[in-house]
């Protein structure tokens, strides 16, 4: 049987910020970029690109001259004094209790023709192979996604992205997938180079994606959370666990006849 991840060509999460055909036939005129609590790279890419164009988002002190900055929730009702031409939100899987809330708030205050692009792993971790009985990595996984869901944020969302723009009324919705090991177990040197990417973030994160979950949620002891994510770091870095993280990047296009 033929490995489906042993192979050099996966699609490069981190080659483009964007990838949504909203400079087709010309570039936007308003760009709301990376509605979450997190602006960076993405925002100054775009807003680079089209010099003349407005845009809502970027790096304060380092953004272009034609970025507006706007500090709000997104889970409140959006109030922007215009329209935008194409709205990008990424890393937000963990971010909101209501996620189609607020892709039907974005969906709304899009133009019409305008397109909407998500970008979120999808939880919980997977397995080329099963992985061993007493795997940190998977008890971690399924606690903290188990944690999640009891205060209403439900870290599998993500998988329903596509279906959810459909629901709104968006059409010329593309579905991709993007894989990326958790350790440098696939083959292709690109492969192996995002995976060591990706175990880097993790590790330097693991205690501020867990330590209030696993304490305030489900009641543990400080010192059992570290104890699990010291063995979630030793199987991170172990080759014959050969975990993998799907994402999804959907984006999809509001109908020019919509109202």
């Amino acid at each position: 049987m033929d490995d489906p991840m042993d192979t050099d060509s996966l699609h490069d999460p981190h080659a483009e910020a964007y990838v949504a055909p909203a400079a087709h036939p010309a570039p936007p005129a308003h760009i709301h970029s990376d509605a979450a609590s997190m602006v960076t790279a993405p925002s100054l890419e775009i807003d680079n690109r089209w010099d003349r164009d407005s845009a809502l988002g970027g790096m304060s002190g380092v953004a272009p001259p034609n970025v507006s900055f706007e500090i709000c929730d997104a889970e409140d009702e959006w109030s922007f004094s215009q329209k935008f031409d194409f709205i990008h939100m990424r890393a937000i899987v963990t971010c909101f209790m209501d996620p189609k809330a607020v892709f039907a708030q974005a969906y709304e205050a899009l133009e019409p023709g305008g397109w909407i692009e998500l970008r979120d792993p999808i939880m919980p971790f997977q397995y080329l192979t099963p992985p061993p009985e007493n795997c940190a990595l998977k008890e971690w996984g399924d606690k903290i996604i188990e944690a999640a869901a009891r205060i209403g944020r439900h870290w599998t969302n993500a998988q329903y992205y596509s279906q959810w723009l459909h629901e709104l009324g968006c059409v010329n919705i593309v579905d991709m997938r993007e894989h990326v090991g958790l350790n440098p177990w696939m083959k292709g040197s690109r492969n192996k180079q995002l995976a060591m990417l990706l175990g880097n973030d993790m590790s330097n994160g693991l205690e501020s994606m867990s330590m209030a979950l696993f304490t305030r949620v489900l009641g543990w002891e400080p010192e059992r959370v570290y104890e699990l994510l010291e063995r979630v770091r030793q199987d991170m870095v172990d080759p014959k666990i050969r975990a993998y993280s799907e994402g999804v990047h959907v984006y999809g296009q509001k109908p020019y006849d919509a109202t």
